[in-house]
Formats: structure tokens, sequence, C-alpha cells
């Protein structure tokens, strides 16, 4: 299957969530379309890819990443915080990130929506019960709790994006 060039896909959803709970509920949308045969992928990832990504990357963010990143990502990380300040927490992730091999929260290659989705509601709830994040992201260096879910919820916009619900017949 040749790849698709994810910044080149133009009928992506829109989606923005302001809270794990807006994230929670689009989720419930997602299982809901898929139970009815209506989700499709609209990215290189099926949807249950998307969400186990999405979990796998909370936990990390949790549980810790195991290792640190290559130097030259690790510095573009920051360099990029650093051009971007706040903004970083604010604007959508763009498209086309090719992640590298052997990171921890690739997704499985088959994966169902509904394994996916209980896999994110699970690390959603541990961090609503209060579960402490790593002090510093491998990536961006150290975050507070509220600039964590900040770019939990950003990320979540982009994989979301891809997620692709059919309308119900009329």
């Amino acid at each position: 299957m040749t790849p698709i060039n994810t910044k080149a896909v133009t009928n992506r959803r829109s989606v923005h969530f302001g809270t794990l709970d807006d994230l929670l509920g689009d989720l419930d949308e997602v299982t809901k379309a898929d139970a009815a045969g209506r989700v499709r992928p609209l990215g290189n990832w099926s949807p249950g890819q998307n969400l186990q990504h999405l979990a796998k990357f909370l936990a990390c963010s949790l549980d810790g990443f195991g290792g640190d990143p290559p130097l030259g990502l690790k510095l573009f990380g920051r360099v990029l915080r650093l051009v971007m300040g706040k903004k970083i927490f604010a604007k959508p992730v763009p498209p086309g990130l090719k992640l590298p091999s052997g990171v921890p929260f690739l997704p499985a290659d088959e994966v169902s929506v509904a394994d996916g989705a209980a896999d994110l509601r699970r690390e959603i709830e541990r961090v609503q019960s209060g579960a402490a994040f790593i002090p510093a992201s491998p990536f961006f260096g150290k975050l507070s709790r509220e600039q964590w879910i900040k770019l939990h919820l950003r990320h979540a916009e982009l994989h979301m994006s891809f997620v692709g619900i059919d309308n119900a017949p009329a």
C-alpha cells in the first residue's frame, strides 16, 4: 500500500478539545460510529491505531519513555519550544511528521477501534484520577501538569482528525 501524504489530506475532521472530557466525548462518538460501520481511516493508520497511539503516548508521559531520544530530535524539540513558546500548547500539531521506528508509542499493526478506545479511556482515567506526569518531556523539557494535558489535547486533535466518520444514512 502506498503511504498517504498526510499533509495533503483535505477531508480531515475538524476537532478541538478544551478538556479531557471533550476528548472522551469524541471518543464515544467514534466508538458508536464504529459499531454502526461508519468509521474509516483518513491517513496511514487505522482508526484503532490512532487511538492506541494516543493511549501509548499518554502512558509514556505518565510512566516514562524508556530512554533518551536522539540528540538531534531532543535539540529540535527544545528549539521549537523556545521559538513557539506557549503557542506550542495552543496550536494544532501539524500533520506529516514521520516517527522514527522503535519509539515506544507506535501502535500495533492491527488494532480495533474497541481496543484502541479502551486503551485511551484507561489512560485518560489515570490522568483524571490524579496520576502524575513525568517531570520533563524528552522532547520539550520540563512541563507543568497543565502543559502536559494541553500537549496531549493538541496531539489528540491531530490524530482524531484522521478518524473519519461517515454520516448516518437518512
